[in-house]
């Protein structure tokens, strides 16, 4: 696995090892409750089971970039096609809309560069 690959699984896996043991984080981060142990398992399955299926994907095939890159792209292009209907994002999803570009970037370009690396 090339460093490209490890920089988004492990984004991907602190993501969600945080998510899963600490649900409230995500709740503080994005501004909405979840009041109930039903809201806390949906936060915890989306955002934490989620990306730790992600990582383990990289991980256990990096040629997977490339796919989960796009959609990582899919979670930026939401948050501005969001800004149409807002009016504006404000600047903490702005970064995270940056954040998500740099990792489907990083996915996508180390992705090709596994590829290339099997072909050699």
């Amino acid at each position: 696995m090339n460093r490209l690959i490890a920089i988004g699984a492990a984004s991907f896996a602190g993501m969600g090892v945080v998510s899963f043991l600490k649900p409230d984080v995500v709740t503080s981060v994005v501004g909405v409750a979840a009041p109930h142990a039903d809201a806390r398992t949906e936060l915890r399955a989306v955002y934490g089971g989620m990306p730790l299926a992600l990582a383990a994907t990289l991980a256990a095939a990096p040629s997977s970039g490339t796919v989960i890159g796009v959609a990582t792209a899919g979670m930026a292009a939401g948050r501005a096609g969001s800004s149409y209907f807002e009016g504006g994002l404000s600047p903490k999803m702005k970064g995270f809309m940056a954040l998500e570009i740099a990792l489907a970037g990083a996915l996508v370009l180390g992705a090709r560069q596994h590829r290339k690396a099997l072909t050699a």
